[in-house]
C-alpha cells in the first residue's frame, strides 16, 4: 500500500484551457456572421447519454455555440434515423454531429453511423474517419481517446517508452486510444472483456498506464492495481441509488496508484471540450 492518496488528475484545468483557445476562434467566426452548430442525436434514455448531453449542452451554451436536438424513442424505426441523419447531413447550418451509441437492439450500427457524413463526423465513428485514425492522418478523433491524450500531457505524464494498458477493444474508445497511444511512442498492451482474471493482473503488473473503458462499473480493482501506476478511467455508469461512477473502483485503487481520474470531474470533461474543439474546427474548414 502507498502512504498518500493518488495523485487526482481532474479535467477541469484541461477542459478550461480548450475552451480558452475555442473561444477565440468562435469570436473570428462571428465576426464572419458563422456560428458553429452541434447536432446531437441520442435515441432512447440511457442515463450516461443523458447526463453527457446536458453537458454538451451547457458547455456549447456558455461558448456561444447552438446546438439541435434530435431525440428518438428506443423503438423508433431504422428508416426514421436514417432520415434524422439525411437532414443534419443537408443542413448547412450544422457543422458536425453527436450521435450516442450503442444504438438499441433493432438497429443496424454500420449502416446508421456510416449514413452522417465524414465532414460532420466529429467524434470519429463513420469507417471513412476511423481508417484515417487508424493511419494517422485523421481529421478528427474519437472526442474520448483524444481527451485521455490532453489530460495526459497536461499532468506531464509521459508516454513515449511507457507501457499502455487499454481495458476495452471497441470502436469507440479502446481501439482509438490505443491508436493514439501508440502514435505517442508508448507500447500498448490490449484486454477486453475474453482477458482472464489472472492474466488481467499480470497484463496490469507490467503497466505504467492503464485505461480502464469496458462500459461496466467496477471493472478494475485493487487485485489489479499496482504502486506507481496511473489510472485512467473513461467509464460513466449510473448507479441503482442514482450515482454517476466510472469502470473503476475508484475507493479500492486511489490508496495505491500513484494517479487517477475520478468520474465524475475526470475524462468525461475534457471530452466534452474536445468534442466542441473539433466542431469549431470543422466551421472554420466550412469557410474555405
Amino acid at each position: 500500500m502507498c502512504d498518500k492518496q493518488a495523485n487526482i488528475l481532474y479535467g477541469k484545468d484541461v477542459s478550461e484551457k480548450i475552451e480558452k483557445e475555442i473561444s477565440t476562434k468562435i469570436a473570428n467566426l462571428n465576426s464572419q456572421n458563422i456560428t458553429p452548430k452541434l447536432a446531437i442525436l441520442r435515441i432512447g434514455e440511457n442515463p450516461a447519454d443523458m447526463a453527457y448531453e446536458n453537458a454538451v449542452m451547457k458547455r456549447a451554451s456558455r461558448l456561444g455555440i447552438n446546438t439541435k436536438q434530435f431525440t428518438l424513442d428506443s423503438d423508433v424505426a431504422q428508416a426514421d434515423v436514417l432520415d434524422c441523419i439525411d437532414e443534419i447531413n443537408k443542413d448547412d447550418r450544422i457543422h458536425g454531429a453527436l450521435i450516442f451509441r450503442p444504438f438499441p437492439k433493432g438497429l443496424d450500427d454500420n449502416l446508421i453511423r456510416n449514413r452522417l457524413a465524414v465532414l460532420k463526423d466529429l467524434d470519429a465513428i463513420t469507417d471513412e474517419a476511423l481508417a484515417h485514425v487508424f493511419t494517422g492522418n485523421a481529421e478528427n478523433y474519437p472526442c474520448t481517446a483524444m481527451a485521455c491524450v490532453e489530460l495526459l500531457k497536461h499532468y506531464k505524464i509521459p508516454l513515449s517508452g511507457r507501457v499502455v494498458l487499454v481495458i476495452g477493444r471497441s470502436l469507440v474508445i479502446g481501439k482509438p486510444v490505443s491508436m493514439l497511444m501508440q502514435r505517442e511512442n508508448a507500447t500498448v498492451i490490449m484486454a477486453h472483456s475474453k482477458t482472464t482474471s489472472e492474466q488481467l493482473k499480470k497484463l496490469s503488473a507490467a503497466s505504467d498506464i492503464v485505461i480502464v473503458a469496458t462500459g461496466k462499473a467496477d471493472t478494475f480493482g485493487r487485485e489489479y492495481a499496482q504502486n506507481g501506476q496511473t489510472i485512467i478511467d473513461v467509464g460513466m455508469n449510473r448507479t441503482d441509488d442514482g450515482r454517476l461512477v466510472g469502470d473503476v473502483s475508484f475507493d479500492e485503487v486511489v490508496d495505491v496508484v500513484e494517479a487517477i481520474t475520478p468520474v465524475p470531474k475526470g475524462v468525461g470533461n475534457i471530452t466534452t471540450a474536445c468534442l466542441l474543439k473539433q466542431l469549431v474546427e470543422a466551421a472554420e474548414k466550412s469557410t474555405n
